[in-house]
């Protein structure tokens, strides 16, 4: 059972995620941690009818499989599913900063945005997946409330793409304000009345905190609204509200700028992100002295004029209006510093030139005269002003500043500063390519790799799809390492269970190891090495080599990147990030495709999952691949393997489909494709029932299905499975307890709905009282005759209770007949 989970006290953005997150983990149950809050509480009646929601508590604990974390990272969080940490695998999608602690995921996306809605959309949209209005609207409502209405300082593009995406789906925007932005309840106004009564700012090192306290014992409304309704009274950047409630105290704070608050309120036992947090502490004044006296060790550095002025400055000489005015026009400045230049290389700010005050000086007949009748005042501050006093100045100014240094009896210009510089956001510096990969890595991920960095210090390479997935903003439960010589696969896969316990297996003759860790994440080693094709389709011959080999000889140039665990560089030999973000599948070289037809199987289904699609260069390669001269001598068992590996795919309809329209599906597996409605119903939640469930349904549409199933190389008991289900689809009678078993269920049961019924119907089998009726006396001789019935049952002889009833009889008979051999 996969259950997906957010955080007690739902808000819109947890319910909304976990909406999504059931879209993309069909067949998932979604588990209720304690209650819902604010709004939500009063839309409870309207959803519960439209949303499944199950009490974590009545969720048997010992048939989960699997969990989906959403909007939540936190294991104390989760309730009783805390229990299941390190036990069962963890997808984790949260828009809040990772911290120490954080449940050891082995996928998903955590990246800080807004909502963690905004990281779910485009995966929904990548699968195609259709949303309801309904649940498009819950999805919008978690982002605008998270975002207030994106005004928010934590409001990225992201948020607003999957906005978009949102209410293209379907999203009532009306409904959204109306259900986040509800009128203030009349307890959450007594608490906002008492907490203005006691708010008063406190400035540390130019940031200004809006503080606020109350008092409350009784029912305590959402605090999130009031807190930003606070922020928006006062000329704050940032506040605190503190509630007591008896011993214990709710700490609530909001940030626009500068304090990181989910850090900050750290301190005290709580968490959250930059701009939100929350902490509950016993007692308050020990919490609140602490709070504030590590404030200013929470504050990032107040930004100064050197840090956000236009350098380098251009000045004018002695001129005349007209000159200075056309310098302007052609330059596109309103204004500039005239000056003149001083012995030992600094200058005489003599004013600032401005166009509106050029312009009119012309309009009235004195273009030609000199423009040092004509300046504004200029206003020069040291490039250690801080932002937070520039406002007099700015006013004084007429708007702009100089920002410069004294020189002698003069000044050395730096820079220039206007008001719209206040809203210029700094340019955050490119992060490196290896470090935006581990960062996009899950948590259990992260603490792998940094267990290999210290124990191999040279050697390890995250490879092929890990780090393709990472740069895409996407992570998921295997991780892919390949060992150069010096490094054994054994010494690597002993290291990671003695220090995260689980188990592994190693394949000496090819080099390679699994080691599978207790929370989930499955570790792929290989010793790095080449490749050799005798022939087009055949196996390849292996050698070891360096990394560089080992990367020539992949598939796509997508999955041909490795990333140095020791030093981090990125190594893209083939130009892989240039098609990442062009979302293109290119062949390392023109023969890939013949040496190993398989790889077109793979592509199929990396451009379905990812929404990438093949290059030119590909679709040129494809017509050689697929002759019949090369696919008699490609190995069946990798085609196979592949096949399967598709079939497990969420999108393996798309994949499918697209091989059939490079002609690939009939040339490499001699198969057509049924209409996606022959695949609609649910399957097994189980993977590999699920693909064999599938490939029976495939199978079944063929011209001749039990030929083609033969050609597949098929184990015996999926050939015996779809030939029952041509039989049932003959007319003919069958037996019900073939049926009753997965993958032949669920296969079944979308050929023919109808026979639901019958299906689960319970079979009669025969009963002593049948027996008594047939006119045998009581005794040894009745359970006699009902253990060989039972075995004649067990061996398929007799397949219905008027069968077993004939055998009944004739046992009886004499009483000498002896049950059939």
């Amino acid at each position: 059972m996969r259950v997906v989970v957010a955080h007690e006290n739902l808000d819109f953005d947890a319910l909304g995620s976990m909406v999504l997150a059931g879209k993309l983990f069909p067949g998932s149950l979604l588990a209720l941690v304690g209650g819902l809050e604010g709004p939500l509480k009063d839309l409870a009646p309207f959803l519960e009818d439209r949303l499944d929601l199950v009490p974590a508590g009545e969720v048997p604990l010992e048939q989960v499989s699997e969990v989906v974390l959403v909007d939540n990272a936190r294991p104390e969080r989760i309730g009783p599913f805390k229990a299941l940490v390190g036990r069962v695998p963890f997808w984790v999608f949260d828009h809040h900063p990772r911290a120490p602690g954080d449940v050891p995921a082995v996928g998903g996306r955590v990246q800080e945005v807004g909502a963690t809605v905004s990281l779910l959309v485009p995966l929904v949209a990548e699968r195609g997946l259709t949303l309801t209005p309904l649940e498009a609207t819950l999805a919008y409502a978690g982002i605008w409330e998270d975002t207030g209405g994106f005004s928010f300082p934590s409001t990225t593009p992201l948020d607003l793409e999957a906005a978009r995406y949102l209410v293209e789906a379907g999203a009532e925007i009306p409904r959204v304000r109306e259900w986040v932005r509800s009128p203030l309840s009349p307890e959450a106004r007594e608490v906002l009345k008492r907490l203005l009564q006691s708010a008063r700012v406190v400035e540390k090192e130019g940031f200004r905190l809006l503080l606020a306290q109350a008092r409350e014992e009784g029912y305590v409304p959402a605090l999130a609204p009031l807190a930003h309704t606070l922020l928006d009274l006062h000329e704050a950047d940032g506040a605190l509200l503190v509630l007591r409630m008896g011993r214990e105290t709710l700490f609530i704070a909001r940030s626009k700028a500068r304090l990181h608050v989910g850090r900050w309120l750290a301190e005290v036992g709580g968490g959250g992100h930059a701009r939100a947090a929350f902490a509950r502490a016993r007692g308050v004044r020990k919490p609140l002295e602490r709070l504030l006296q590590s404030l200013p060790h929470h504050l990032e550095p107040e930004p100064t004029l050197g840090e956000r002025m236009t350098s380098p400055v251009e000045v004018l000489g002695p001129a005349t209006v007209r000159e200075a005015l056309r310098t302007l026009e052609e330059r596109g400045y309103g204004a500039m510093p005239v000056v003149e230049p001083l012995e030992g290389g600094g200058v005489r700010v003599l004013g600032l030139a401005r166009r509106r005050d050029l312009k009119k000086a012309e309009r009235l007949g004195l273009g030609q005269r000199p423009v040092e009748g004509f300046l504004a005042r200029a206003v020069i501050l040291p490039p250690s002003t801080p932002l937070s006093r520039l406002e007099p100045h700015l006013k004084e100014g007429g708007g702009r500043v100089l920002v410069g240094e004294r020189w002698g009896e003069g000044w050395r210009l730096l820079g220039i500063f206007t008001r719209t510089d206040l809203y210029r956001k700094p340019q955050a510096g490119e992060k490196p390519l290896g470090e935006r990969v581990l960062e996009a890595l899950p948590e259990g991920a992260r603490r792998v790799v940094a267990f290999l960095r210290e124990a191999f210090p040279k050697g390890v390479y995250l490879v092929g799809g890990a780090v393709r997935d990472a740069l895409l903003g996407r992570s998921g439960p295997d991780l892919d390492l390949v060992l150069e010589p010096g490094v054994r696969v054994e010494a690597v896969a002993r290291g990671l269970v003695e220090r995260f316990g689980g188990s592994f297996s190693l394949h000496y003759a090819f080099g390679t190891g699994r080691v599978r860790l207790p929370f989930g994440l499955v570790v792929d080693l290989a010793e790095s090495r080449e490749e050799v094709y005798p022939y087009p389709g055949a196996l390849p011959r292996v050698r070891p080599a360096p990394i560089a080999k080992d990367l020539e000889r992949r598939d796509y140039t997508v999955n041909a990147m490795a990333l140095s665990l020791a030093t981090g560089e990125l190594l893209d030999p083939y130009g892989g990030l240039k098609d990442l973000e062009a979302r293109l599948l290119r062949p390392l070289h023109p023969l890939s495709f013949v040496e190993d037809p398989s790889r077109i199987v793979r592509g199929a289904r990396l451009a379905a999952r990812l929404s990438f699609r093949f290059a030119e260069e590909a679709l040129r390669a494809l017509p050689q691949a697929l002759l019949p001269e090369v696919l008699r001598t490609a190995s069946q068992s990798r085609l196979r393997d592949e096949l399967w590996l598709t079939l497990r795919e969420d999108t393996f309809y798309e994949a499918l489909a697209l091989l059939r329209d490079l002609s690939a599906l009939k040339a490499l597996y001699g198969l057509s494709l049924p209409p996606k409605e022959a695949f609609s119903r649910s399957l097994p939640e189980e993977p590999k029932d699920r693909a064999e469930a599938r490939l029976l349904l495939l199978l079944f549409h063929q011209e001749a299905p039990l030929a083609s199933a033969r050609a597949l190389g098929l184990p015996r008991r999926l050939e015996e499975a779809l030939a029952l289900l041509l039989r049932a689809a003959a007319g003919e009678e069958v037996p019900k307890e073939p049926f009753l078993k997965e993958p032949l269920r669920s296969a079944f049961l979308a050929l023919f709905p109808e026979k639901e019924g019958w299906l689960w119907e319970r079979r009669r089998v025969l009963m002593g009282r049948d027996l008594l009726a047939m006119g045998l006396k009581p005794g040894p001789r009745i359970g006699e005759i009902l253990r060989r019935v039972a075995e004649a049952r067990a061996r398929g002889e007799v397949r219905t209770f008027e069968e077993e009833l004939e055998l009944a009889r004739r046992l009886v008979g004499d009483g000498t007949l002896s049950a059939p051999q």
